[in-house]
């Protein structure tokens, strides 16, 4: 649904799109988004989290996010900004707050 010819590589996740606005923001630094953890438990742990304040606001939750299906495989990976935002939560980098005002 969300695929185009030529134009994949400027498709990008809610979770990308919140971390690039951090960044951006200088709110986080390059390094700190290369040292977060990305450990699959991690994600799990802040589900609930990031599903509230990213992943609602993500275009390809409603058709294409296995990781937020209802039953996802258990080797499903989220995408690549999920699993830096929880990093970034778990080292209490970013909190809600800053989650909350990238919407």
């Amino acid at each position: 649904m969300f695929y185009k010819e030529g134009q994949k590589e400027e498709m990008a996740c809610q979770g990308a799109l919140v971390v690039e606005s951090l960044v951006r923001q200088r709110r986080i630094s390059i390094e700190q988004v290369y040292s977060s953890i990305k450990h699959y438990q991690l994600c799990i742990k802040h589900k609930d989290t990031l599903t509230r304040y990213v992943c609602r606001q993500c275009p390809f939750m409603k058709e294409d996010c296995d990781f937020q299906s209802t039953s996802p495989s258990d080797d499903l990976e989220p995408c690549g900004g999920y699993m830096v935002l929880a990093g970034l939560v778990e080292n209490r980098i970013i909190n809600t707050r800053d989650l909350d005002n990238q919407k």
